[in-house]
């Protein structure tokens, strides 16, 4: 993280290599979900058991969960940041 400061307010930037590993971090997950819909008609359509596609549901779910989270932290910690900022 690139931090710039200047007349009292605080920028936070990522970095290059911080920006290219979100775009493939949420890249990779549209491509997963992808795969799994596709997977998932094929296994229906065939009348395959359905187990192992739920399991990876409740995965994907999941990583759903906390990629919210940490988004959810991230703001709360700017918004914080930019108002400790402002009152010095």
């Amino acid at each position: 993280m690139i931090v710039r400061q200047q007349g009292g307010l605080t920028e936070f930037i990522p970095s290059p290599q911080e920006k290219r590993e979100g775009v493939l971090r949420d890249h990779t997950l549209r491509m997963l979900e992808n795969l799994d819909a596709r997977l998932r008609r094929i296994e229906e359509e065939l009348g395959l058991p359905l187990n192992e596609a739920e399991a990876f549901s409740k995965i994907m779910a999941r990583i759903h969960r906390e990629e919210a989270e940490a988004r959810r932290i991230n703001r709360k910690l700017m918004d914080s940041g930019l108002d400790h900022t402002e009152s010095t």
